[in-house]
């Protein structure tokens, strides 16, 4: 019953998206503007990206829902003058869990695919129940019809985290990612999604260079500066250390997305204490982010599994793996879970106490959705309104059916002793 209903969810959502609008151009030309995206969304700003080439008009319109006899907001996207123009429109004074709705027009004509909706957060330190999704690994090469975003969509995630190889260029040339990303964003399901729900991204080895790729990857300047134009996340790295890494809030929960790519040691190095999988820079962000988060959850975001690969994880760098569990329970920092992807299987792995040296640390795997045999995805859902704060972790496969569904309290997730 529970997959029926998803299914069926899933073909009204079709439905919601395929009304039309007043002005459209021909079908044929919906690939005029590739996106929109929603990116980075607070409790009173909210970024959207797309593309349109080089000296695009483009103009976005935005209203909250229930004022639709009210004139809409609307300004010019600005096109980045970078070879690629991509454009960005940063909408700001919004107000805190509201729903809004927008779509960009080109040159004063629209299509019924450039327009969508998203809703901010409470601000920061409110309680709230929310739903997100978490997915990676999209070989559109391979599997060019990708039917698991419409699942993803009718569950209506509040945003959605992309955890790597998002696209599989296995390169580091610029050109090379944009023309990945942009094939990747003119797939019909992913499209439906990334301009209704705001996504975050961080990379892992094939969106940012070769196979198992690390910090000796010629030309990954340039697969940065392509990420950077080609997401809208709220941050990239900090001024004293680049990367793709990034902290957000969403009500009372923390994220901390990381860069496991651009500062990490070749996996074939010895495993000692020099062998390094975030750089000196990053671990000291992540540390003293987890000491400072007040929220009750504090989810970590990483392209690589804790021990799911024995070729390209954690499992391979000991001496981070083992600071990664002294800063959250040496640290005493309670409500942390750990999500990754890149192994093209969707779980739910617990690592014990006995392995971290406090409580056990629950690791959603996410892999695959539209490249794995399972095409499956996750979902998590925050409750910080109960007097015991919870997360449901939940997997659904790409044939509907949800293969994992425990809820997890803070009051499980705290260390013990003084």
């Amino acid at each position: 019953m529970r997959s029926k209903a998803i299914f069926l969810s899933a073909l009204a959502a079709l439905a919601t998206w395929g009304c039309e609008l007043l002005e459209s151009p021909a079908q044929a030309g919906r690939w005029q503007v590739i996106g929109p995206m929603v990116g980075s969304v607070t409790p009173g700003e909210a970024t959207v990206w797309a593309y349109a080439g080089e000296n695009a008009d483009l103009e976005i319109r935005w209203q909250a829902e229930g004022e639709a006899g009210a004139p809409s907001s609307k300004q010019k996207m600005i096109v980045a003058g970078d070879g690629h123009f991509a454009a960005t429109a940063r909408l700001v004074g919004l107000k805190p869990g509201t729903t809004y709705s927008y779509q960009v027009f080109r040159s004063g004509r629209t299509d019924e695919n450039w327009r969508g909706a998203f809703a901010t957060p409470p601000p920061e330190g409110t309680p709230a129940r929310f739903k997100m999704a978490v997915s990676s690994c999209m070989n559109v090469k391979k599997f060019p019809a990708q039917p698991s975003w419409y699942l993803m969509l009718a569950e209506r995630p509040a945003f959605h985290l992309l955890l790597g190889d998002n696209v599989y260029s296995n390169t580091s040339n610029r050109e090379a990612l944009w023309e990945k990303h942009l094939e990747q964003r003119r797939v019909e399901e992913f499209a439906a999604v990334i301009r209704s729900v705001p996504t975050y991204a961080v990379w892992d080895d094939h969106d940012y260079g070769v196979n198992n790729s690390d910090r000796t990857e010629q030309g990954k300047e340039e697969s940065l500066k392509a990420f950077r134009e080609l997401f809208a996340n709220p941050g990239y790295g900090t001024p004293e250390a680049a990367g793709v890494f990034f902290r957000f809030t969403w009500g009372e929960v923390d994220f901390f997305l990381l860069d496991v790519r651009y500062y990490r040691s070749p996996d074939s190095a010895p495993n000692d204490d020099k062998k390094e999988m975030l750089g000196e820079a990053q671990f000291h962000w992540l540390e003293e982010g987890l000491k400072a988060s007040r929220a009750k959850f504090k989810v970590i975001a990483s392209g690589s599994t804790l021990r799911a690969s024995a070729s390209d994880g954690w499992r391979l760098y000991d001496a981070d793996r083992r600071r990664l569990y002294r800063a959250v329970m040496g640290g005493k920092v309670s409500g942390v879970l750990f999500l990754s992807g890149d192994v093209h299987r969707c779980a739910v792995e617990v690592h014990e106490a006995a392995e971290t040296g406090g409580y056990p640390l629950y690791e959603v795997i996410s892999s695959g959705i539209a490249n794995s045999s399972t095409k499956g995805f996750a979902f998590l859902e925050f409750d910080t309104t109960l007097p015991d704060p919870v997360a449901r972790l939940r997997i659904i496969h790409g044939d509907a059916t949800v293969r994992y569904d425990n809820t997890v309290r803070l009051s499980e997730l705290k260390p013990r002793g003084p």
